[in-house]
């Protein structure tokens, strides 16, 4: 068996990259999600079912099924969710042609443009920040984000998403 290169990472090396990734991206998250919330005039949703938006804005028709098991929370939870998107009319629930027993789901013209408001004022808060980068640091973080891209395929790719 071959030694390990001294250029190798070591666990100990990859468990504190990993774990400054991830509290990197949860607070750059967290606090954009802050700030594009308080940048916006309406009533703020919760991040759940945000998020249940963005993926029927992803794929249209998706069944709710299908939402709790790439969101990894349970069928009850969602379907709750899912009332509540329904009930304020940001979603409708369609039936399967093929079995109607089965709820496919798409976005109402209100959640779109909420969610293109999201999105613009999010871009706004990026465009703001990385200006007060310098330029090597635009440029690093450019060479980083196929990295990142590929981390996230990865794991889209280990929940079927």
């Amino acid at each position: 068996m071959a030694a390990p290169s001294p250029d190798a990472p070591t666990s100990t090396d990859l468990d504190a990259l990993a774990g400054r990734l991830a509290r990197a991206a949860g607070r750059l998250r967290r606090r954009l999600n802050r700030q594009v919330r308080a940048g916006l005039d309406s009533d703020p949703l919760p991040e759940a079912q945000l998020e249940i938006l963005r993926l029927v804005n992803r794929r249209p028709g998706i069944r709710v099924h299908d939402v709790a098991a790439v969101l990894g929370l349970a069928p009850n939870t969602v379907s709750t969710l899912v009332h509540r998107l329904t009930d304020a009319g940001f979603v409708d629930r369609l039936s399967d042609a093929g079995d109607g027993r089965v709820a496919r789901l798409r976005l109402r013209p209100v959640a779109e443009v909420r969610l293109q408001r999201w999105r613009d004022r999010r871009g706004e808060i990026l465009a703001t920040r990385l200006s007060d980068l310098g330029t090597d640091d635009r440029e690093a973080l450019s060479r980083a984000l196929p990295v990142l891209e590929r981390i996230v395929e990865s794991l889209d790719e280990d929940s079927g998403e």
